[in-house]
């Protein structure tokens, strides 16, 4: 099989490829930048978090299954409940997407990376 690494708005692609039905991938990696810089910004970053990963499972091949390495940068996201909050938001989007998922791994922020105590 081809690789192919791709640079575009990750929205508009994935859109795209879902209607286009055609494409399905193997590997997707999904690390899109901090969508919620504070608490007051959480509520639009979940749904943004919700659709990206709903989207990105979509595309994984549904025959053969596939790894989706996805990531959050966002303090406000993995300290809240105790970092159960963006796993609940990746499992919600299993859910609309129909797709069954496995957790593999979770990882945190490298030690360079601070956390806020106000998060």
């Amino acid at each position: 099989r081809d690789i192919s690494f791709v640079k575009d708005d990750i929205s508009s692609f994935m859109k795209d490829a879902i209607e286009a039905d055609e494409d399905e991938f193997d590997v997707i990696v999904l690390d899109p930048p901090k969508l919620a810089p504070s608490l007051s910004s959480l509520d639009k970053a979940s749904r943004k978090y919700h659709a990206l990963n709903r989207d990105a499972m979509n595309l994984i091949d549904k025959a053969r299954g596939g790894l989706l390495l996805t990531c959050t940068c966002s303090a406000a996201m993995t300290q809240k409940d105790g970092g159960q909050y963006f796993l609940n938001i990746v499992n919600g989007a299993a859910l609309s997407a129909r797709r069954r998922v496995t957790l593999l791994r979770v990882s945190g922020a490298a030690p360079c990376h601070t956390q806020s105590p106000a998060s």
